[in-house]
């Protein structure tokens, strides 16, 4: 698990709360669309959000010969 610290007065504007964001998951090899926050709290004495994130990892398998779909019959 990660941990992303963002500094409040970076995130505190709408319009740049996505850029600051994405660009602290990539500095960590993350991706925003496809790694989750496990948790967020925020620190209000330091001015900090924290994001504990999982390093989840997809493995998508393509089509292989025993893999067909099969029709669905009602």
């Amino acid at each position: 698990m990660k941990e992303i610290r963002l500094k409040h007065e970076k995130i505190s504007d709408p319009n740049t709360i996505t850029e600051v964001t994405t660009k602290a998951f990539e500095k960590e090899g993350l991706n925003i669309h496809i790694n989750e926050a496990e948790s967020v709290e925020d620190d209000f004495r330091k001015g900090e959000r924290i994001l504990k994130i999982k390093n989840t990892k997809f493995f998508v398998i393509g089509d292989i010969p025993w893999h067909q779909r099969q029709p669905m019959g009602f």
